[in-house]
């Protein structure tokens, strides 16, 4: 990791609903030198510093910022609607104009500090219509930045463990070679949901799953957005959908923090 821990200076980890991502600014083409071993090493909760994801922040100008988005197994994802709001509380670290613009490989998606510790990402799908297909498993899928199979569910999604609840829907044929996340979600209230996901690329349950959430959303009340939007609880938390221009975007809301640099190489 030699050409790697020359170029970093500052790596920091933030939390958003539990979905853990390390962070880390370049401006010199670090991600040639991200290979598949190192992000799984970094990322590793036992023996690295542990974490859903890897993501390089490459900043354009004062308002706009490229990022390159790494899952823990060293897999690159187009995007992740909690590491963008978890983008936002990095970028208010760094005293960054908002709204700001994050290019990812999706789309740009636009961040707001909208509170204290309360973050936005409106992601854009007039070019990528929220198309929900049904699945020969039952399910329906979607992709709101990355495929959901998403399944309904009456039993208690906050509590799942079992891998092998999930596993069978994680390669759909109608979602291609790589797949899809799988999201279960259960309906609480007309304007409320409780949503799990199981995630490629970390290929277990997460904590939290932004486009997960965005997607159960989209399935549950695609007919009727309540005018408040759609809260969706995570095993790590609260998070609201909002849809004001619905289908074109969806903004997602909640909390992102960051929670301890390491400032010093890591040699791995």
């Amino acid at each position: 990791m030699t050409e790697v821990a020359a170029n970093l200076k500052v790596m920091t980890k933030l939390v958003a609903a539990g979905n853990d991502f390390l962070f880390l600014e370049s401006a010199n083409g670090i991600t040639s030198s991200l290979t598949r071993e190192i992000v799984k090493a970094v990322c590793d909760r036992h023996f690295g510093i542990g974490a859903d994801g890897l993501v390089v922040m490459q900043p354009q100008d004062e308002s706009t910022t490229k990022w390159y988005f790494f899952n823990s197994d060293g897999s690159r994802a187009a995007m992740c609607g909690n590491a963008a709001r978890a983008a936002a509380a990095w970028l208010k670290k760094a005293k960054a104009k908002f709204p700001h613009r994050l290019q990812t490989e999706f789309g740009t998606v636009i961040l707001n500090s909208v509170t204290s510790g309360i973050y936005s990402a409106e992601v854009n799908y007039a070019q990528r219509p929220l198309r929900q297909q049904r699945l020969s498993s039952g399910g329906v899928l979607i992709d709101t930045g990355v495929p959901h199979a998403v399944f309904e569910v009456q039993h208690d999604v906050l509590k799942m463990t079992d891998r092998n609840q999930a596993v069978p829907y994680r390669w759909p044929t109608e979602a291609g070679p790589d797949g899809a996340n799988v999201t279960f979600f259960r309906r609480a209230s007309p304007d409320s949901i409780e949503a799990i996901t199981f995630e490629r690329g970390v290929e277990d349950y997460t904590l939290s799953c932004g486009t997960g959430v965005l997607a159960a959303a989209t399935v549950a009340s695609s007919d009727n957005w309540p005018e408040a939007g759609i809260e969706v609880r995570n095993p790590g938390g609260l998070l609201r959908v909002l849809a004001p221009n619905f289908p074109r975007s969806l903004i997602l809301v909640g909390p992102a923090q960051a929670v301890f640099e390491v400032s010093h190489k890591i040699e791995l």
